[in-house]
């Protein structure tokens, strides 16, 4: 799996893009073999205001599954991390059980 962190208006050093890679590869490492890829964007949304402006969000693109898409803010960045990493293992699981079920001749999930 291809783990990339992009920065937007914070500065992050080599050291903690390897940590976050090395989180993702974790968090994920039960359902490597369906992920391909996964784009860690960071950001600081307000700059010096301060506030509720930490931003990450993960872009993971997985086989036969598609894209999948989290994000979650928080006031500092270990936070908004550790929650959208939550989801995006939460969104990966979903998406590989409900491909299970429509292996197995169950009816996919449709919303009403």
């Amino acid at each position: 799996m291809r783990v990339t962190v992009c920065s937007h208006h914070v500065t992050i050093d080599q050291g903690v893009r390897r940590e976050i890679a090395e989180a993702v590869r974790t968090a994920l490492a039960h359902v490597e073999r369906r992920v391909v890829s996964v784009q860690a964007l960071i950001g600081d949304d307000n700059g010096p205001k301060g506030g509720v402006d930490q931003r990450c969000e993960f872009v993971a693109n997985c086989a036969r599954l598609g894209v999948l898409r989290v994000e979650a803010t928080s006031t500092e960045l270990d936070k908004a991390l550790s929650a959208a990493l939550s989801k995006l293992r939460r969104a990966v699981e979903h998406a590989v059980d409900r491909r299970r079920g429509e292996r197995k001749g169950a009816l996919p999930h449709r919303r009403t």
